[in-house]
Parts: C-alpha cells; sequence; structure tokens
C-alpha cells in the first residue's frame, strides 16, 4: 500500500512541477483532447426512430470508458433510459443548429444527437434514487455500448482500489490537501451564469482539489472546489458522469454527481468509486439494474 501511494503521490509532485494554471470547465474552458476516453451520451426515451411527431431524445451526460464496451457515469443519468449514442469527439456538436434534423435541433456533420457515434442498449442504474437516500445516493451508472470501440491512444479510465481517498488524504495531511488535485472532465454548461450556455458541446478540462474529508457526505461523496480563483474550475450540467481523476493519471476516484449552488459555483460533489459494493457492482457483467 504504501508504495503504491508513494508511486501516485510521485507521478501528482512530478505534474504539479510542469502543469500551469487552467481554467475552470465553468469558466473559460480548456479544451481537452488528452481523455479521449471520456465520450457524450446522448440518452433516448425509447428505441423509436425519429418522425416528425416523435423526438427521442432525453438528455445528455458525460461519461469514461473503462474498457471497449463498458462507460461508467451518474446513477442520475441512467435512470430511466436504456437506449442511446455515446461520441468521443473532443467538439460533438460543433455546427449545432436548432432547425436540423427537421427542427428537433443537432449538429448534421456529426449526427449529434441522433446519428453517428456509437450506439447503446443497456444503461444499468446502481439505484439511485431522486437523492432520497442521501448522502450515499448510489449515483452511479454503467452504459454498455452495442459494439466495442478502440480509443485512439489506447488509454482507458482506470478504476480506483477500495479507500484511495482516505489513504491519499491520511498521507498528504489535512493541511497539504490542496497538494492532491482532481481533474474534471465533462461536456457540460460553459456557465450558468446570468443564463445557461450550452457552448459548443466540447469536452473540457479543470483542475480542483479537495475541501475536507470530515463531513457526512464525504463517506460517499468527493467534496471539492468549483471556484474559478487561482486557474481551479468545476462543473456544471452536462458534466454530470464525468471522471474526477487523480491529476495526472487516468485513476477515476469519483463520477460527477451534484452542486449545492444553481449557478456552478462554490463546492462540487462527485459520487466515490472507491467503495467494495460499488467497485463490486461495476465490475459485475451480469449487475443488478436498479432503476
Amino acid at each position: 500500500m504504501r508504495k503504491r501511494l508513494a508511486a501516485v503521490l510521485a507521478t501528482l509532485v512530478a505534474a504539479a512541477a510542469i502543469a500551469t494554471p487552467v481554467a475552470a470547465v465553468t469558466g473559460n474552458a480548456v479544451e481537452d483532447f488528452e481523455h479521449d476516453y471520456v465520450g457524450l451520451l446522448v440518452f433516448y426515451t425509447d428505441d423509436d426512430p425519429m418522425t416528425p411527431e416523435h423526438d427521442p431524445f432525453s438528455h445528455r451526460c458525460s461519461g469514461s470508458l473503462i474498457s471497449p464496451t463498458v462507460i461508467v457515469t451518474a446513477g442520475h443519468c441512467t435512470e430511466g433510459v436504456d437506449f442511446g449514442r455515446a461520441y468521443f469527439l473532443q467538439a460533438v456538436g460543433p455546427n449545432y443548429s436548432p432547425d436540423s434534423f427537421g427542427g428537433f435541433g443537432g449538429d448534421e456533420t456529426t449526427g449529434y444527437p441522433y446519428l453517428g457515434g456509437h450506439t447503446f442498449s443497456v444503461a444499468d442504474n446502481y439505484g439511485f434514487d431522486g437523492f432520497l437516500s442521501y448522502p450515499d445516493t448510489h449515483d452511479v451508472g454503467v452504459v454498455v455500448l452495442d459494439e466495442p470501440y478502440e480509443t485512439e491512444s489506447g488509454d482507458y479510465a482506470i478504476l480506483p482500489e477500495v479507500g484511495i481517498i482516505d489513504d491519499l488524504f491520511a498521507e498528504l495531511g489535512a493541511n497539504s490537501k490542496k497538494d492532491l488535485r482532481y481533474r474534471t472532465v465533462g461536456y457540460g454548461l460553459l456557465d450558468q451564469d446570468p443564463r445557461p450556455n450550452p457552448g459548443q458541446r466540447e469536452r473540457l478540462t479543470a483542475w480542483g482539489y479537495m475541501i475536507n474529508l470530515s463531513a457526512g457526505v464525504t463517506d460517499y461523496n468527493l467534496k471539492t472546489t468549483a471556484n474559478a480563483s487561482m486557474g481551479k474550475g468545476g462543473s456544471c450540467n452536462g458534466d454530470s458522469g464525468g471522471p474526477l481523476l487523480i491529476d495526472g493519471t487516468n485513476i477515476m476516484v469519483a463520477v460527477v454527481s451534484f452542486g449545492m449552488n444553481g449557478q456552478c459555483k462554490g463546492q462540487d460533489f462527485s459520487y466515490r468509486l472507491d467503495r467494495e459494493p460499488v467497485l463490486d457492482w461495476i465490475l459485475d457483467p451480469n449487475r443488478e439494474d436498479a432503476g
């Protein structure tokens, strides 16, 4: 354990030494071409094709491939849905027009949100219940692609070892938590203030650090900064399900879940994956779909 922690911390120190401050996902966004295993997920209400009277589009989220077929996202993204498409372009809708696809809206160059991408017909839910079970919201979901997809980099998100967040925090100490950086990646809104700014549905990234690990909510949720000062960043609507990575690695310790501020400022909460029941459910090919 100590050797593994030392190796991870050495990677973090090296990354921090060469990194320059980056703007927030929710502010002056930085385009992300590195984490090509993070994709934009489009969910449909059903598998009926588009007709002039029927629009199957439901909502969009972000998610991370952990293998050529399995994507980990948030549970509230997979609640009540099974079908959709995943796109792994850095800019999924750069030519988005509300008039595309017969007025349903989309990008006819990329096909978003009705054509192209990679289809799925499995969207499992760990048991998300609308935050009624807060703080253990069970906010994890899994999407399974119909056909395998190999990332261009050959990289995939890596699931954490059990308890890694607590172990790293203990290794660094409470006074050094700012040295342990986490990186958010997602396709969410650029801003919510004064009105929603959807951007171009681009994969963006920002870094932040843990606020504390002493509240009841932090047993199940990683509590991080969303304040744009000092170049930090956070998440916003549409980033749900995107990964929180240990900066400088592909280790995904949590998935973006919720915030306490309607303007996407202040604090972010991401559902922790470094718990044995959660990892067992994700890795079970016969996992129970509770939603």
